[in-house]
């Protein structure tokens, strides 16, 4: 069997001969579609929550229930606030 070789392996061309990655251009911050009809990577803002122990489950139950991951039932609940922190400022 052949010795593999990372210099002639196409699936890593994006690194270079020192072994750093090549730099990466600026994608736009939508989710719409490329020229190639995938979605862009929206950028996100990473945040340690350190939650009380009792909201686990019901953190956990509530957004199964919806068949979202924690997060997008988090970021749902954040946003339903803000909608209605809105309403309250229009009227």
């Amino acid at each position: 069997m052949p010795k593999k070789s990372f210099k002639d392996n196409p699936a890593l061309a994006y690194l270079n001969t020192q072994g750093e990655t090549a730099e990466i251009k600026d994608r736009p911050e939508t989710g719409r579609p490329d020229a190639r009809g995938r979605r862009q990577k929206q950028e996100y803002w990473r945040v340690c929550l350190n939650l009380r122990p009792e909201f686990k489950g019901y953190v956990g139950d509530e957004a199964w229930k919806a068949r979202k991951t924690s997060t997008e039932y988090i970021n749902d609940l954040i946003a339903a606030d803000m909608a209605i922190k809105q309403a309250g400022r229009g009227k």
